[in-house]
């Protein structure tokens, strides 16, 4: 893996990690922590997904290292939200920002229509994959909306 292979993991983890952070409310740590956020937040959405039975979704490869982007995002905003909750106790609260409830509702239907796209279940003229990605991109937008 090359120097400039490296920096732009670096940049795609980075992004990721504030997108989490975005989505989840969390505005600490700066840059390296976005870093962090990026990479663990990929193991951990990649793992949960296996676990599931799920397909990758979006996944960049750059040097032979491929990068699960849709994963790595859930993944993320997964660990932010479990430093939230620990982080309540002791005086420190780091909110987890709510979509609201159409928003939420819309992205369920969204990825509940998905799974039965994928299942077999349901046949339409769009894929599972676009499904799921309208949904994700309903609950960022509805997020940062709500934030402004």
């Amino acid at each position: 893996m090359s120097v400039l292979e490296l920096v732009l993991l670096l940049v795609i983890a980075a992004v990721v990690g504030l997108i989490a952070q975005s989505l989840a409310g969390y505005w600490r740590g700066g840059l390296l922590l976005a870093i962090v956020l990026g990479f663990v937040g990929a193991l951990v959405g990649t793992w949960l997904a296996r676990s599931l039975g799920l397909p990758e979704v979006l996944t960049v490869s750059v040097g032979g290292v491929s990068f699960p982007i849709v994963w790595a995002i859930i993944g993320a905003v997964l660990l932010v939200g479990l430093v939230s909750l620990a982080g309540r106790g002791r005086g420190r609260w780091w909110g987890i920002t709510p979509p609201s409830r159409v928003t939420l509702i819309v992205a369920v239907v969204l990825a509940a229509l998905s799974l039965l796209v994928s299942a077999g279940i349901l046949s339409i003229s769009v894929s599972a994959y676009v499904l799921m990605a309208v949904a994700f991109l309903v609950l960022l937008l509805g997020n940062l909306i709500r934030g402004m």
